[in-house]
């Protein structure tokens, strides 16, 4: 038996494929579907189960169950109301922070004591909340356009086309990524052939006024909360920026922590919650029907 968990955002959808006695292990298989200009959210949700199902057909095994995380400020209609014309199988939908908290406390990447604060960089920009973690409540959050991956895209392109290299905004946002892992790239003009090299030194130095500017709504949103964290961590795909987790640790003089695979964190969770429940949720994305 194998369990699906899917997490949703402004710019698609990850999916993990798991099996359902062992949702913690190596996934069974993933896929990430960018969504489409001028579609909603439900589009890369449906071709995510769609693709994971057909996985599980090839393995002749059987979905047992399947959980969409959905960030703040999506409407969960949107992928209910998708999912119910367009599949037939229930399909469990469940705030994001819920999923990442699971996952985290299953992981043991949570705090024993206090409060955690998620510090989550989406394509769209950074959702962030303190949460407790025993309880699962979320005691205060912020949204913010000024740190996410879609602005860090334009400020390497900007960058680079005022050393004279022309380039798409894809092509910006491929160099941004590979800079999370490695020190150096280069990035070359396909018209011109010319080429600069960037280093992580710079991305660090272009994104570095976005990140002090987070940390002032961070804090407006620890003293909302009344608890100051004991940790935060950061998640999405933003996460791996460089020096993002040393500067907020300076600036907020609060431990950050980086889980592996910041990006995956939401969509493991859902596989553990559809896990936990093997069957639909009575609860808000309750008798979907349709897959």
């Amino acid at each position: 038996m194998l369990v699906l968990g899917v997490s949703a955002g402004a710019s698609g959808a990850r999916a993990v494929l798991a099996l359902s006695d062992r949702p913690h292990h190596e996934p069974v298989a993933r896929c990430d579907v960018r969504r489409r200009p001028g579609t909603t959210i439900g589009e890369p949700v449906i071709s995510a189960i769609r693709t994971l199902r057909a996985t599980a057909v090839e393995q002749a095994a059987i979905i047992g169950a399947t959980a969409v995380t959905l960030r703040t400020g999506i409407d969960p209609d949107v992928v209910e109301n998708a999912t119910a014309a367009t599949t037939r199988q229930h399909v469990r939908v469940v705030p994001e922070t819920s999923a990442q908290l699971r996952y985290l406390r299953f992981t043991g990447r949570l705090p024993r004591r206090g409060s955690v604060l998620l510090y989550d960089v989406g394509s769209s920009g950074l959702a962030a909340c303190v949460a407790d973690p025993a309880s699962g409540e979320v005691l205060a959050s912020r949204r913010s356009a000024v740190v996410g991956g879609d602005q860090f895209d334009r400020l390497v392109q900007q960058h680079l086309a005022g050393r004279g290299i022309q380039l798409e905004q894809a092509a910006c946002r491929d160099l941004k990524e590979q800079l999370g892992f490695e020190r150096i790239v280069t990035a070359k003009d396909p018209e011109t052939g010319a080429c600069q090299v960037l280093t992580n030194n710079d991305l660090a130095g272009l994104a570095a006024d976005a990140v002090a500017h987070s940390s002032t709504v961070l804090r407006s949103m620890i003293r909302e909360s009344g608890s100051t964290p004991s940790s935060i961590v950061l998640l999405g795909g933003g996460a791996h920026t460089p020096t993002l987790g040393s500067r907020l640790e300076a600036l907020l003089r609060i431990p950050v922590v980086l889980p592996p695979e910041p990006a995956s964190v939401a969509g493991r969770g859902a596989v553990l919650l559809a896990a936990a429940t093997g069957m639909p949720s009575s609860h808000r994305g309750s008798a979907l029907s349709g897959w």
